[in-house]
């Protein structure tokens, strides 16, 4: 650790040292070259004339003079730029202290004057809220990816999790030619396109669909690169192919293609591997394990979705592997879109078939503390799991006229899970008394199809900013599932043993359709209003049986009435929306309300009984975002939102499947209201490639929904109802980061930022036969974090991370428990290519928490690393040496506070292993390698 402080406080007496060594100064006058006016705020930018990184930039004064500081001998290239003048590009020599360049005079673009050559390359040019790149104008080594050139882009920075951060913000969305490429995967893009297919890189935030379809700002916007090919790489193929095999039965294979012809686009690809790699990129998840025991979730439209090994952390109902257990994946895609030459019509198809095993050992450990004491559950569960899907979607857009389009979207997904657990858990006072003991098996097998389908139209009138919005919608959902369960329930207390042994077979059927309408009109010059009228209904059908084993047969077809839930669930809802929009160039005001009234009815089959309820609910919202200039923003949102009990909090369906638990029903139970505040600033000031953010957000639950739990301490159950707390649930977060260049000669940038947190939540707890006792659960921790990154072409770059922090919980019921930990995180990844294209890469994931008085402290530390050498004239062929946790050191444990109990998790993680890969690039791209 104090090797660590000792080369921060070098850096940074680096970077002062640096600044006081650099005395030389630029100085000059820009003037028309026709009359000699002077010209006010034109700039003046100073490049690195190997690589065209920015260096150091000015604008003008009244007087048409600039001054330039603190600058090395050397050579430079200037470029001056004026609006509706010729650039100037010309490379200059600074050998004295001050150097005067003298008069540079600018000539209208029309009228170039014969002693100015204009021959440079842009690099960076804004234009208007789009910031964009000339790819060529940087430097990266010759068969670098997309992924390779967005670290050399100025105010882009990727950090060793792959996160892309432009100009301070989290870039969501990568698009190609400026449209998505297989949809949810942006590695596909900058992992796998090579730099030299890309014309320009540009960096906008992204409107909304709607916003762009009717031509009014509704203040949404997502942070966005837009990766432009060059004409000449916009026809042939490219792809790569990935095999592995190493110790352990370890094994990685991968093929992907890509065809392009003009507008029309294909990709397949198709992943067999047990090595972690389950999509497109490579998963990181694998550092971090998370978890928790079997659960029970009860859903109100129906049905009970029982879950083993917790958090679908061992590959969910979707089939996504989550970091849980050690993954076998056998997955494949295809992509296809294309549209017409008058983009009149506009078509994207894919289809993806995916299967994931995992098998997985999860523990799960709990201080609990209770009313009058503290206790310890704890909860081991080893699985097998295995997801299967397949997922088709479709997006078809047609423009009618030029004032109307169109635009249908359709899905379907088929999946299936098996799922076969067994877990031990138990229940102990601190001192070690036991108080229960479950044995538990569950041998779950389900199916589920879903289908929707949605049609936008939106007809535009000659009166600018006035539309006419219709949509529809509907959906459909069955689910069927099989779970043989049998657990085995002792009760130290009095010596009792409670058995269960069914068989549970739920079905549920659900269809929901629906339509909107929204008219959008000019009311003035900025401002915009809008008013629409929504629908929707939902019906379902719910089917949950429990049979018991016959004694004759030993069949399971006795049913059990006392768990049996058979009801029909519908809800009608009825909407208006309402919303005015503000709009200059630099301020956007929107507010808006929903307002919903629903009727819901739950009808039970088996008993002739009605649940029903009528309830109005709002959802105001504003946004205002102020663009203080083109670098510099600031945002503010509010939302506000009513919160609806659901028909199973009012009244629980009957399960048996937490046997330790009974939930009680609470007609009286009413809305509560929930509030969401937010406030965003970014600066980024791209001549000096410094960048700053803030974000700090606060919500608020008022009347809040939440549990009120009573413990039997002397068996160890629990009865567990929903009330209405009149207190205030609170949760802050608060986020920022200061990035700027620290040595610009070692291309060395530092970050430093800072989060914290804090949480109170409320709900009731007593011993049966007493009255509630509210309970406070208040958690807070604060962070500070530091960084450093450098990147050079063929040469070295690293990115390391150090975030300590403390983080505090507290037991209102038990104060002499709370727990204060200290914990570090911190991340390292270092390249260093070799000489004859050697490279050697090694990455660290360390993760610490202290120990508290009854869980054990964490101590993760995950070390990858490769070596590897590319073959062939393109460099196109890579044999690599991979080595996956090199000390044999990580777990895959996490804590965290969940209602009364301190909880720390464990599941299996990729262990140490040794892989050869042979990775090879290919393209057949006009004027790309071969």
């Amino acid at each position: 650790m104090k090797l660590t402080y000792s080369l921060v406080l070098f850096l940074i007496l680096s970077a002062f040292s640096s600044i006081s060594y650099a005395q030389h100064r630029l100085v000059g006058t820009v003037v028309d070259g026709k009359d000699q006016a002077k010209l006010h705020q034109a700039s003046v930018a100073l490049l690195n004339p190997r690589d065209s990184i920015l260096i150091k930039f000015d604008r003008t004064k009244e007087n048409g003079t600039f001054q330039i500081a603190n600058l090395d001998t050397g050579v430079y290239k200037i470029v001056v730029s004026y609006p509706q003048y010729a650039d100037l590009v010309k490379d200059i020599h600074i050998t004295a202290k001050d150097y005067d360049i003298g008069l540079i005079a600018l000539s209208k673009a029309a009228l170039l004057l014969e002693e100015v050559q204009v021959n440079g390359r842009i690099p960076v040019v804004i234009k208007g809220d789009t910031i964009e790149y000339d790819a060529g104008s940087f430097k990266v080594e010759k068969d670098a990816k997309v992924d390779d050139l967005l670290r050399v882009l100025p105010g882009i920075t990727i950090d060793g999790t792959g996160k892309i951060t432009a100009q301070g913000k989290e870039v969501k969305r990568v698009l190609l030619d400026g449209e998505e490429f297989f949809g949810d995967d942006p590695t596909l893009i900058t992992k796998n396109i090579r730099s030299d297919m890309v014309s320009k890189v540009q960096v906008y935030e992204k409107k909304s669909d709607l916003a762009v379809r009717t031509g009014v700002d509704d203040g949404e916007r997502t942070q966005t690169i837009d990766i432009k090919l060059k004409e000449d790489k916009k026809k042939g193929m490219f792809g790569q192919a990935i095999a592995g095999a190493g110790t352990d039965k370890y094994y990685g294979g991968k093929v992907m293609l890509n065809k392009f012809k003009g507008s029309q686009k294909i990709a397949a690809y198709g992943i067999l591997a047990n090595d972690g790699m389950v999509g497109l990129g490579f998963e990181d998840s694998q550092k971090y394990g998370v978890g928790g025991s079997g659960n029970v979730q009860m859903m109100d439209g129906g049905g009970i979705m029982i879950s083993s090994g917790g958090d679908e952390t061992e590959g969910g109902w979707d089939g996504r592997y989550r970091g849980g257990g050690v993954p076998k994946a056998l997955n494949m895609g295809i992509s296809y879109s294309d549209k017409s030459k008058d983009d009149k019509h506009k078509i994207n198809v894919n289809y993806k078939r995916s299967q994931i095993d995992v098998n997985n050992t999860s523990t799960y450990n709990a201080q609990n503390n209770l009313p009058e004491r503290a206790q310890i559950d704890s909860n081991i569960t080893r699985s097998e799991n295995e997801n299967r899907a397949n997922v088709a979607n479709l997006r078809y857009d047609y423009k009618l006229d030029s004032l109307a389009d169109l635009t249908v979207n359709m899905g379907f997904n088929k999946s299936s899970r098996d799922n076969l657990s067994e877990a031990e858990a138990y229940q102990k006072t601190l001192d070690g008394k036991d108080i229960t003991r479950t044995k538990s098996r569950t041998d779950l097998n389900s199916d589920q199809d879903k289908f929707n389908v949605n049609a936008m139209l939106t007809r535009r009138f000659k009166k600018e900013r006035r539309s006419i919005t219709f949509n529809v919608n509907a959906n459909t959902d069955q689910n069927n599932s099989d779970t043989k369960y049998f657990s085995e329930n002792i009760f130290f207390n009095d010596n009792r043993t409670d058995t269960i042994d069914q068989l549970k077979k739920d079905k549920l059927r659900n269809n929901t359709y629906g339509a909107s309408l929204t008219y959008i009109e000019p009311l003035s010059k900025r401002i915009t209003g809008s008013i629409g009228y929504s629908f929707s209904s939902n019906k379902s059908e719910t089917l949950n049986q429990s049979f018991n084993r016959d004694s004759i047969t030993h069949q399971y077809t006795v049913l059990d009435e006392s768990v049996l839930n058979d009801f029909n669930f519908s809800s009608l809802k009825n909407s208006v929306n309402t919303a005015l929009n503000y709009k200059t160039n630099t301020w956007t005001v929107n507010l808006s309300n929903r307002t919903d009234f629903e009727a819901v009815k739950r009808t039970y089959n088996n008993l002739n009984t009605v649940l029903q309820r009528d309830q109005t609910s709002i959802r105001p919202s504003l946004n205002v975002n102020y663009k203080i200039s083109k670098t510099k923003n600031i945002g503010f949102n509010y939302n506000g939102q009513t919160v609806q009990p659901s028909l199973t909090q009012i009244e629980p369906l009957k399960q048996n499947s937490q046997p330790l638990v009974e939930y009680l029903d609470n007609p009286d139970l009413k809305a509560g209201f929930n509030n969401s505040y937010s406030l965003n600033y970014n600066s980024y000031k791209q001549i000096k490639d410094q960048s700053f953010y803030f974000y700090i957000s606060a919500n608020q639950g008022k009347r809040n929904i939440n549990s009120s739990v009573r413990y039997n301490l002397e068996d160890g159950t629990r009865q567990i109802s929903f009330v209405n707390i009149d207190k205030d649930n609170w949760r802050f977060y608060g986020s920022g980061s200061y990035n700027f260049m620290l040595k610009k000669k070692w291309g060395l940038k530092m970050n430093m930022g800072m989060n914290a947190e804090y949480n109170s939540q409320y709900s009731y707890l007593s011993l049966l036969n007493e009255e509630p006792r509210l309970n406070r659960n208040k958690t807070w921790s604060i962070g500070p974090e530091i960084g450093f990154n450098r990147y050079k072409a063929n040469k070295m770059d690293f990115y390391i991370s150090l975030s300590p922090g403390v983080e505090q919980m507290d037991s209102y019921l038990q104060p002499e428990l709370n727990q204060t930990t200290f914990k570090f995180n911190s991340y390292a990844q270092a390249t260093y290519y070799l000489p004859k294209d050697f490279k050697i890469s090694v990455s660290m994931q360390q993760n610490y928490q202290a120990a508290t008085k009854t869980l054990q402290s964490i101590n993760m530390l995950n070390m990858n690393g490769y070596i590897s050498k590319k073959f062939l004239k393109d460099k196109s062929l890579e044999a690599q040496l991979f080595v996956n946790d090199i000390l044999n050191k990580n777990i895959g444990v996490r804590r965290y506070q969940d209602g009364t109990a301190f909880v720390q998790t464990s599941n299996d993680v990729l262990r140490r292993y040794g892989m050869l890969k042979v990775i090879y690039n290919f393209t057949t791209m006009k004027g790309g390698d071969k």
